[in-house]
């Protein structure tokens, strides 16, 4: 009879470290909200949930679990093959992200930042996707506002300068006139340009107040 002991106390120890970090790491991306984190088969179909993606899209894990995720794309990108081509993209460079409209159960469309990442097994083997996905609605809005903000203002300086180079001329003109021909002119000619040059100073003046209002 042979019989053969090993001490395999810490190889015990360290796989059950293992299986406690894999344990609470899969209780953090479950608890996540801010974030939609599940997984894909290699053909892409949902095989995890957490409760993010419930938030953001709606669907809870039994609804949407075990059906391709192409449901989250617009109808015309389902079309144009755009859910496909982006895991093919992912799988070929090792993730894949991007900006863009998605979909969500009821039909509503939000704007999302999407990273997709290939998951291989131990032996290297792909086994599918990792999927995140964040509700950028609200910024998008705001970059939006932004966007309409600057092309008024943009709008408001063409305006400006447009308005300004009328009264300008009149005063620069008859600044001219006055300096020049002074002594042959008439008084009522002399008045006209001067009546001139202060209704063009009259418009510079309502023209600074109307742009001191809009600043405020």
């Amino acid at each position: 009879v042979f019989a053969q002991v090993q001490d395999v106390t810490a190889q015990r120890s360290v796989e059950s470290e293992l299986r406690r970090s894999e344990e609470n790491f899969r209780r953090l991306v479950t608890a996540v909200e801010e974030y939609a984190i599940f997984l894909l088969d290699a053909d892409g179909i949902v095989i995890s949930w957490n409760s993010g993606a419930q938030r953001i899209k709606r669907y809870t894990a039994s609804e949407i679990v075990g059906r391709h995720f192409r449901v989250f794309y617009p109808p015309e990108e389902q079309e144009a093959g755009h859910p496909e081509r982006n895991l093919e993209l992912a799988l070929r460079d090792g993730s894949h992200a991007e900006d863009g409209w998605r979909v969500r159960k009821d039909g509503s469309r939000f704007w999302a930042s999407v990273l997709i990442t290939a998951v291989y097994d131990e032996a290297g083997q792909h086994v599918g996707y990792a999927k995140v996905t964040r509700d950028q609605s609200q910024q998008r809005e705001h970059e939006e506002e932004r966007r309409v903000f600057l092309d008024q203002r943009t709008h408001l300086l063409a305006v400006t300068a447009h308005e300004l180079r009328t009264p300008i001329a009149v005063i620069d003109g008859s600044a001219y006139a006055l300096r020049t021909t002074w002594e042959a002119m008439t008084v009522e000619q002399r008045d006209e340009l001067l009546r001139g040059v202060r209704s063009s100073v009259d418009r510079l003046r309502r023209l600074a107040a109307d742009l001191s209002t809009a600043a405020e």
